[in-house]
């Protein structure tokens, strides 16, 4: 299943995507008001306006169930009942405001470094464990699906990364990697980005790869890669949340990035380094999971692709990743540097 949050009339809704088509939740369960059977259909025990998707996890498998009535009823409606009764449900992608799935994750944890390739042709090893960064979850630092990501004026680059998204759906501590799945509810998408104008804002003349032998670089490096993704818009997320069992295999799916429709890096998820058990049960160890939370497990290919200081891009231009079986986030841009397209 796939489920989705939009924006409203300034409101925030939960919709469902059922074979393309998207369907707000809430008013496909009013609508079971006009089907015309002695015992109407029932979902939810309560009215669900207002409802988030944080909601829908923290009830577990009967939640799961809920979302799994409607998604049949949808396709019995469209079928063997009548179409029209969804009429008021219905709502189209270009339309509508997107959000992320989860507007404001309680953690937002991007794991650095989890692919092989990242790691060619340098001196330092390979992390035997997931590191990486906690990102801000404001509505300012996040965009959703079809939103416009800002490259600032200062901002001499700007780099785009596809990864993997993992959603937690239960509250957990010190979680053994062997149960680690149990708290995953289900995946997204995070374009992970990102600026190395900060490189020289921090390191200046000193070389890089001096690092992880000098704690001075070492910290000024780490820095740069904290300020740049913390910079309002620079992540993404969306389009929505596909529930775990729609993808039995998260190790075997093609990753593309694109820019305007242009591959720019294609991947594989067999690449991970520390893979999704792994990481939930290490991060478990160091703050208690809450729903809602969502990891994203690093780039699966060199390290995303750089928009280059020289290179302008128009108003139409577009940063796009996409995962096989989970879907395609794309983000328009606004770039402010000097002959750009804002």
């Amino acid at each position: 299943m796939k489920i989705l949050t939009y924006r409203e009339s300034g409101q925030e809704k939960l919709a469902m995507v059922v074979d393309g088509l998207i369907y707000d939740l809430e008013l496909v369960c009013q609508s079971v008001q006009e089907v015309k059977v002695i015992t109407p259909p029932h979902f939810f025990d309560r009215a669900i306006a207002g409802f988030r998707l944080v909601d829908l996890m923290a009830m577990d498998e009967s939640g799961l169930r809920i979302l799994r009535r409607v998604e049949n009823y949808i396709r019995w409606v469209k079928t063997s009942g009548d179409p029209f009764l969804l009429r008021r449900a219905l709502r189209q992608e270009e339309h509508i405001e997107w959000l992320p799935p989860i507007p404001t994750p309680p953690v937002l944890f991007g794991i650095g470094g989890n692919s092989p390739l990242f790691f060619r042709n340098k001196s330092y090893q390979i992390p035997a464990y997931p590191r990486g960064f906690i990102r801000p979850t404001n509505s300012h630092a996040l965009l959703g699906h079809r939103s416009r990501v800002t490259i600032p004026t200062q901002y001499s680059t700007m780099r785009a990364s596809a990864e993997l998204g993992v959603v937690i759906g239960r509250a957990g501590r010190n979680i053994a990697p062997a149960n680690a799945m149990d708290y995953v509810w289900g995946y997204t998408l995070v374009n992970d980005m990102c600026s190395d104008a900060w490189k020289v804002v921090a390191l200046g003349d000193k070389d890089e790869s001096l690092m992880h032998k000098d704690l001075t670089i070492f910290t000024q490096r780490a820095a740069t890669s904290y300020f740049s993704r913390s910079t309002d818009g620079f992540a993404a997320v969306g389009p929505y949340v596909v529930t775990k069992e729609e993808v039995p295999d998260p190790y075997n799916l093609m990753v593309w990035n694109r820019l305007s429709g242009l591959p720019r890096e294609r991947g594989l998820t067999q690449a991970m380094v520390n893979g999704i058990d792994r990481t939930v049960s290490f991060l478990s160890r160091i703050f208690t999971l809450q729903p809602g939370m969502i990891f994203h497990m690093g780039t699966m290919g060199i390290d995303g692709y750089t928009i280059e200081a020289d290179m302008r891009l128009g108003c139409n231009d577009y940063f796009e990743i996409e995962y096989e079986g989970i879907g395609v986030l794309r983000n328009y841009i606004n770039d402010l540097r000097p002959n750009g397209c804002s």
